[in-house]
């Protein structure tokens, strides 16, 4: 069973992680309203505006100048390394865990964790996409401008919507994001609940009134856009000169999803990158990247020295001291 119901309180129980981390139902201070979870369960979508704090949000913007060009800088034409690999839709765009330990905080921030649990109605849940994009003028979007659902490449199977089995999809927005910028627009799944689910794009012409919906994900910087995998959605191209937006593109899923994914963490093992992170990380942090729980079977004297000589930086204090006791 992936999760048992009692009242308003929900106790479920990682196969991953064995333990099980008390859930109230009810939702985190200051993160989500009753209202826009209210939009969440019955769109399907809804904008958290100011999320992430201000002080965090500024680190991160300053490390995406030595990530990305201004708006300004792309528009020179300069077709350096530095700009030219950012001029299409599909660019390899750079992964979780990042260089820049500001960006990485924004990924697993506090505020972000807590968000997804309130929308999955669970804490039994696991980071499975980090990635950040930039869009410019004059950068197409491809077949992206299509109604489209993500589910097809989040899931090998179709959304179940029941607790315990949704995903989550954030855009965490590093700067403002208005029409101009172009904004996503989102639909409503209550216009779309009679659409069978393997019709996960929809044509222009059979659809016209969805692609003249007016839903849109316009927000400043620092707010959060949460979608389900069986929303609706489609890009829009700039062609204004001038415009330039960058997101975090950050997703979840309840721990037993094995059916959910889009990166591997164990793939990124070797990396610098990788290592860094987990020296700076919170127990909170690993847990949802996979990493058993303080109190978790696996956890031997072998498998504490083992992953603290992995690990030289990184408190095992917290799994050992559950170990010892």
């Amino acid at each position: 069973m992936l999760s048992g119901v009692n009242n308003d309180s929900r106790r479920v129980v990682s196969p991953i992680n064995g333990s099980a981390h008390q859930y109230s139902g009810s939702m985190h201070d200051g993160v989500l309203t009753s209202e826009l979870k209210r939009r969440w369960d019955e769109d399907g979508w809804c904008i958290i505006p100011d999320a992430i704090p201000s002080a965090d949000l500024s680190a991160a913007q300053d490390a995406l100048t030595r990530l990305f060009p201004t708006a300004a800088e792309m528009e020179q034409g300069i077709n350096d390394e530095h700009n030219v690999r950012w001029r299409t839709w599909d660019a390899k765009w750079p992964e979780f865990p990042f260089h820049s330990s500001r960006m990485n905080a924004v990924v697993l921030h506090e505020k972000v964790i807590a968000l997804a649990e309130d929308l999955l109605d669970t804490s039994e849940i696991a980071l499975y996409m980090g990635i950040v994009t930039a869009k410019y003028s004059g950068q197409s979007s491809g077949f992206n401008q299509l109604l489209h659902t993500d589910y097809p490449n989040h899931m090998i199977v179709v959304p179940r919507r029941d607790v315990g089995y949704q995903q989550v999809e954030f855009f965490i927005y590093l700067t403002d994001v208005t029409l101009e910028d172009g904004a996503t627009r989102l639909v409503s799944r209550q216009k779309t609940k009679n659409i069978p689910v393997e019709q996960h794009t929809l044509n222009y012409v059979d659809h016209a009134d969805l692609y003249d919906d007016p839903g849109n994900a316009a927000a400043p910087a620092g707010s959060i856009v949460a979608y389900r995998p069986d929303v609706y959605h489609r890009s829009v191209d700039v062609e204004e000169p001038g415009h330039r937006r960058v997101m975090l593109h950050v997703s979840f899923k309840p721990y037993q999803a094995a059916w959910g994914g889009y990166q591997s963490w164990a793939f990124k093992g070797l990396s610098p990158e990788w290592s860094k992170f987990v020296q700076q990380a919170t127990v909170r942090q690993m847990s949802v990247l996979g990493m058993p729980d303080p109190g978790h079977p696996y956890w031997t004297e072998e498998t504490l020295s083992g992953v603290a000589a992995r690990y030289p930086g990184l408190d095992m204090s917290p799994w050992r001291a559950a170990y010892e006791g």
